[in-house]
């Protein structure tokens, strides 16, 4: 508050001040005292501001500027290859003579520039997040650390500034201010002003000009304007290298569209017209990237590193790379994991072949440092080394190779080692056990069903028939397609294996993917413009997916030729990661004003809601039945269609309803859903409710309510599975899973046991995935753990049972089919 209060009584004394002016030094520290020596020189073409005038030091390093009647600080714009020593912005006091800057120069590349972003980290409590960026910022060589906002109220940023800065994370670290650190104070930026300085400035790093610009409003009015956020940017801009690329930092994204213009009543900048290569932003709480049109400027959002997003994305920090072009990559660094090295093939499980080859498979990770290089060794029973091979990465988790086994070797008992090397030269090591051998084929049920959609049918019920879970999981084969897979569950039919993948980083690495149902063979794949961030529906032959930027995508299965494709009317965030269903030859996508009905085989729009919009992204999945469709926008409602004409028939947001991650699901005449803290049991035809269950756990997760003839079954974001008695509605027990590897449900965060797939029932058994990479078998009775399977890598997709398989995708990417 001392901070505060000098900056309020300093503000005072502007006016006297303006008369004189500001004029100091920019000056090499070598030092560090932020005192300009004998021996230290000044710093020429500097570039330097009083929040609305620029400009540059002279020869001998210094500067002068006439200031404005707003002035509360002079900053500079730190040139590429220095750092400053002490503070790259000085607050506006009458004691001050001088407003001198010292910098020091570090080794830089010219050519790139990396940074590690926070975003909404909205918290007062330390964690091991904070750790780990900064580990991952020392490890891999940052330049900077930015944090696009939302720090948050006045816990959150008085904890920031004492943790999270310059000297705590050991490089330069930016803040940017959002719409929860606009507080009650004198005017609304005085709190964040006294810990982090102006709202708004510009540095450089590398190629680059980057630019800090403020939250337009929050929940108290700033005292700046847009007329002074864009004055301060035409003279910015003016002294700045026309060349370079120019990289924005805001809370929140400009514009869905392609035109990057500040506007205000009097003024207006063009920033397409300035270089402008990316917009770097937070807000949403999701992980999401995208390229506007043909403008070439990225736009790059984050969910939060301490918890989980808002629509369950997954808890990061990310890391970008910027060139003379723009970004050049991404890497998303999921937080809280430490350590992670999992055999997936070969492993006591079983062992996975592609024909007469051997599959290796490791799923590896950890957070503070990548994975670099990983070795595997293969003995037998004397301790003989058979084979060293090295892996090849397929996905930030994945590493994989194949090799060809001589026949003589088969049914023997082997031991592999795995040794993952970190970028830090680190070593994580472990050893299994094994006996290679084929595992034999399934047998297909005379019965067998194609599985079309998400929990087979667009009920969403989740149940399977004539399958023997009695046994162990048994890994027959596994394949990696790519990049990781989030919501998108195996969609299984004519002897095929559907399934998609995320790219949140814009790396180009999202996909729909066909596989070979007995082998895992890949038979071909579908670039998409975005993520497929939920599952697919299948009919007549045709796949049917939309993306986060609500493009659906018709393909035939046989070849995954496009054979349509409709560009929804998706004009604004949220970002679309739903999942659609298929429905008397309709496809059901969108949300809002873009929630549609399409014709199955031409993508003809049949019609298009118009009786609600808003909300926020929901990962739920509709729900179909007699005709009416059950659809969600989290924040906002449960919504009730008319599934032929488009009609809303009714609309609930009332206890706990308003906060839609989890899919509806029909069991009988009656539809369950969940709340954040009650199961709803309601009459489909008027959405009343018939009967509830309150739940102490939060129901956040991604998954839909399984219901039996005894039972309903609810997943928690950190309290596992529930079984409540479907007569009494008493709890009859409760599987807990193991921490999740990173967090996913909204604000969840360690301790957190997170169940997001949705169990399956296979006779009297639960098979489920969890966020702690494991495939549960569970009793249904009891409740009791009978089987597991470590994938490695959380499980968020739901599972599949097809051709007398289980088929599992989890999030490093893999595919994995398991005999039942």
């Amino acid at each position: 508050m001392k901070k505060l209060l000098l900056t309020l009584l300093t503000a005072g004394c502007v006016q006297t001040l303006l008369a004189q002016g500001f004029s100091g030094k920019v000056f090499t520290d070598n030092n560090n005292d932020g005192k300009q020596q004998t021996t230290e020189k000044g710093l020429p073409g500097i570039r330097v501001s009083d929040g609305l005038n620029v400009t540059t030091t002279g020869a001998d390093g210094s500067y002068r500027l006439p200031g404005h009647a707003k002035t509360r600080f002079i900053f500079i714009t730190t040139p590429a290859g220095y750092r400053f020593t002490k503070a790259f912005y000085l607050p506006v006091d009458s004691t001050l003579a001088s407003y001198d800057f010292g910098l020091q120069t570090v080794t830089q590349s010219t050519a790139t520039a990396r940074f590690v972003r926070l975003a909404d980290t909205e918290t007062y409590q330390f964690n091991s997040w904070m750790t780990e960026a900064k580990e991952y910022a020392h490890n891999e060589a940052a330049d900077f650390m930015i944090h696009t906002g939302d720090i948050c109220y006045e816990k959150g940023m008085a904890f920031h500034a004492q943790y999270v800065h310059t000297r705590t994370m050991g490089l330069p670290v930016y803040y940017c201010i959002g719409n929860h650190d606009l507080v009650k104070g004198p005017y609304g930026e005085a709190l964040y002003e006294s810990l982090f300085g102006p709202v708004f400035y510009s540095f450089e790093a590398g190629p680059a000009h980057f630019i800090v610009t403020p939250m337009p409003s929050g929940d108290y009015q700033p005292s700046y304007t847009a007329d002074d956020v864009i004055k301060w940017l035409k003279n910015d801009l003016a002294h700045t290298d026309p060349a370079k690329p120019v990289i924005v930092f805001n809370h929140d994204l400009l514009t869905y569209d392609t035109l990057f213009t500040i506007r205000s009543k009097n003024d207006s900048i063009n920033l397409n017209e300035h270089h402008l290569k990316a917009w770097i932003y937070g807000h949403w709480h999701i992980n999401f990237a995208r390229t506007h049109g043909n403008s070439g400027i990225r736009s790059l959002c984050a969910a939060p590193p301490p918890d989980g997003g808002i629509d369950n994305s997954a808890s990061n920090f990310d890391v970008v790379d910027i060139d003379k072009n723009g970004i050049s990559f991404v890497q998303r660094r999921y937080t809280y994991v430490h350590d992670q090295l999992v055999a997936v093939s070969p492993s006591a499980a079983g062992v996975a072949f592609d024909q007469d080859k051997m599959v290796v498979s490791a799923n590896a990770y950890h957070t503070a440092a990548p994975v670099k290089k990983i070795l595997f060794n293969l003995f037998d029973k004397k301790g003989n080394l058979l084979k060293q091979l090295t892996l090849q990465p397929r996905t930030d988790w994945n590493w994989t190779t194949t090799t060809a086994i001589p026949a003589s070797w088969m049914n023997g008992v082997y031991t592999s080692t795995l040794e993952a090397t970190l970028s830090t030269g680190k070593t994580l090591f472990r050893r299994d056990t094994f006996q290679l051998a084929k595992t034999p084929a399934a047998v297909k049920p005379a019965n067998q069903q194609d599985w079309p959609e998400v929990l087979q049918n667009i009920q969403r019920t989740g149940a399977t028939n004539n399958i023997n879970t009695a046994g162990p999981l048994r890994l027959s084969w596994t394949a990696n397609i790519g990049g990781n897979i989030w919501k998108s569950s195996p969609i299984c039919a004519a002897g095929k294996i559907f399934t998609a993948t995320i790219d949140d980083e814009g790396n180009q690495h999202c996909h729909i993917t066909a596989l070979d149902a007995l082998t895992g063979k890949q038979l071909w794949q579908f670039a998409t413009r975005n993520s497929i961030k939920h599952s697919m529906s299948y009919a007549d032959g045709l796949l049917l997916a939309t993306d986060a930027e609500g493009i659906t995508y018709a393909l035939d299965a046989a070849t995954g030729t496009l054979k349509w494709q409709h560009n929804g009317a998706l004009k604004n965030l949220p970002a679309y990661n739903s999942g659609g269903a298929i429905y008397n030859g309709t496809y059901y996508t969108g949300a809002g004003k873009y929630l549609q009905a399409l014709d199955l085989h031409t993508g003809q729009v049949k019609w298009t809601n118009k009786d609600w919009s808003g909300g926020e992204g929901t990962p739920a999945a509709m729900a179909i039945r007699n005709g009416q469709l059950i659809t969600s926008s989290n924040w906002n409602h449960l919504f009730a269609h008319d599934a032929a004409t488009g009609k809303m028939q009714w609309k609930r947001s009332d206890e706990g309803l308003r906060f839609r991650s989890g899919t509806p699901a029909f069991f009988g005449d009656l539809l369950y859903v969940h709340g954040i803290n009650k199961l709803h049991i309601l009459e489909p035809t008027t959405g009343k409710t018939i009967d509830s269950i309150p739940v102490t756990a939060d129901l956040k997760t991604m998954t839909a309510p399984l219901v039996t003839d005894q039972y309903i079954i609810t997943c928690t974001a950190a309290g596992g599975m529930l079984a409540f008695d479907r007569k009494t509605k008493k709890e009859v027990w409760n599987f807990v899973p193991g921490e999740a590897l990173f967090y996913s449900a909204p604000y969840s965060s360690p301790s957190s046991a997170t169940i997001e797939s949705t169990p399956l029932l296979t006779g009297n058994r639960l098979i489920t995935g969890a966020s702690d990479g494991c495939i549960y078998v569970i009793d249904l009775a009891t409740g009791k753990a009978i089987n597991r399977f470590n994938t490695g890598a959380p499980v968020f997709a739901e599972m599949a049972v097809y051709n007398g398989m289980l088929y599992v995708a989890d999030f490093s990417g893999n595919v994995n089919a398991f005999k039942l």
